[in-house]
């Protein structure tokens, strides 16, 4: 687990990174992001990961979304935010809800999925959060 936990503070370095650079605009921005830390699937099937968070004192009315995953050396940038692949990832958003649509499932598509959010006009450290991880085990 510490592992992960060093490639998680990794990530959060390579968020900020991408997403820095902007005036602060809303300096007392803060949010927050919820996501199901397990989840498991056939690999017959394509499955959709469930993101939420919260906001407060934010001036845009929609932030960036970003998906990453940890494989079990590395991590990829799935959608920052666009995706890579677009046959097998999506991103639908409802309001404050964000699903990351994996089709074609293998099991090789088995890792950690991270969902990100960020308001990149604050210059708040706060505006720029992950969820704690989706652990999505694909079966056979």
């Amino acid at each position: 687990m510490a592992s992960f936990n060093k490639f998680k503070n990794v990530l959060m370095l390579a968020f900020d990174w991408i997403l820095y650079g902007a005036a602060g605009v809303a300096d007392h921005c803060r949010v927050t992001v919820a996501q199901p830390s397990f989840q498991q699937a056939d690999s017959s099937m394509n499955v959709s990961l469930p993101c939420s968070f919260s906001a407060s004192g934010c001036s845009s009315p929609q932030p960036e979304v970003l998906w990453f995953r940890f494989l079990t050396n590395t991590h990829q940038g799935l959608c920052t935010p666009g995706c890579t692949d677009h046959q097998k990832y999506k991103v639908h958003s409802a309001g404050n809800n964000i699903l990351l649509q994996i089709k074609d499932l293998t099991e090789d598509d088995s890792a950690v999925y991270i969902c990100g959010i960020a308001f990149s006009d604050s210059a708040s450290p706060l505006s720029k959060q992950t969820g704690d991880g989706t652990v999505l085990t694909v079966t056979g």
